[in-house]
């Protein structure tokens, strides 16, 4: 009878279908190793990724993702006035030629789905003037970040925006461990 069971419970164990394993906490450490992978031995200039970043962030809408990098750019001591000029960077003189192609890159990248026929080959061929292909590559990662945090911010209940009522700070309070992951 003991032998039966222990067959039992062992037949069991071995049926059974695998657990389903749904994302969790891993997801946002593994994007960032994501990050990190893509960039392995190369960097874009400090300022070109604050400024792609920073519009992206804003075409995304990430409350987050805008007072994070606003954040970033105080701590690199940079001037506001680019910041303010970011959404007429096209116009601007603030802004390089090689800055003003990595911006409007990092606009069409942001409206990629609203466009039809993907990124026009006018300013991919701009871009490659002034960046190589990995540097793309870490321009495309950049601008694609600040689109995956707005949805994961906002569904966690951690965005920058969120009001402070009872539950906004309990959501606050428990979506700091996420926030301090960047």
């Amino acid at each position: 009878m003991i032998l039966l069971r222990f067959i039992s419970r062992i037949w069991k164990v071995i049926s059974a279908p695998p657990p389903v394993r749904l994302p969790g906490p891993g997801v946002l450490p593994a994007y960032a190793r994501m990050g990190r992978e893509i960039a392995r031995g190369a960097a874009l200039d400090q300022r070109v990724e604050l400024l792609v970043r920073q519009l992206a962030a804003e075409l995304a809408g990430c409350r987050w993702c805008i007072e994070h990098g606003l954040h970033r750019w105080r701590r690199a001591f940079l001037p506001n006035g680019e910041l303010v000029a970011l959404r007429r960077y096209a116009a601007s003189p603030l802004f390089s030629p090689r800055e003003r192609a990595a911006l409007a890159f990092a606009e069409t990248v942001s409206r990629y789905a609203e466009r039809a026929g993907g990124i026009p080959d006018s300013v991919l061929a701009e871009l490659r003037r002034h960046f190589s292909e990995q540097d793309v590559a870490l321009l495309t990662q950049a601008v694609a970040g600040e689109h995956f945090f707005n949805p994961a911010t906002g569904t966690l209940g951690i965005d920058a925006g969120e009001p402070m009522s009872g539950v906004g700070r309990a959501m606050r309070a428990s979506g700091s461990g996420v926030r301090n992951l960047w």
